[in-house]
């Protein structure tokens, strides 16, 4: 029985009926199928876990933090809205915040 709220991200990643496939066989999903159905990002060997994560980390810490936060919610909001209107306004919003703070010098 699945639980965590997984469920809807899985049927948002895969469509309705690669998720109960899934589901109900309680199959893995390997690695490579996982990339290919968009459940990974990336893919790499044991060797090369550490280095990967250690660029991960850096690239995602590189922007500034309001930028973080700002691009995090709007990804978010594509969950409770997904209409390209409401996406835009939102866009729109979020950078005149961070046009304001970078012109303000608080970040």
């Amino acid at each position: 029985m699945p639980d965590l709220g997984g469920t809807a991200p899985l049927v948002h990643c895969v469509g309705y009926a690669a998720a109960v496939e899934i589901c109900l066989s309680g199959r893995a999903v390997g690695a490579h199928e996982a990339l290919q159905r968009g459940l990974a990002s990336t893919v790499v060997t044991r060797d090369e876990l550490d280095g990967a994560v250690a660029d991960l980390l850096d690239r995602l810490l590189a922007p500034p933090a309001g930028a973080i936060r700002e691009t995090l919610g709007l990804l978010a909001a594509t969950r409770e809205e997904p209409e390209l209107a409401g996406q835009l306004r939102r866009e729109r919003a979020a950078q005149h915040r961070r046009l304001r703070s970078l012109a303000d010098g608080s970040g």
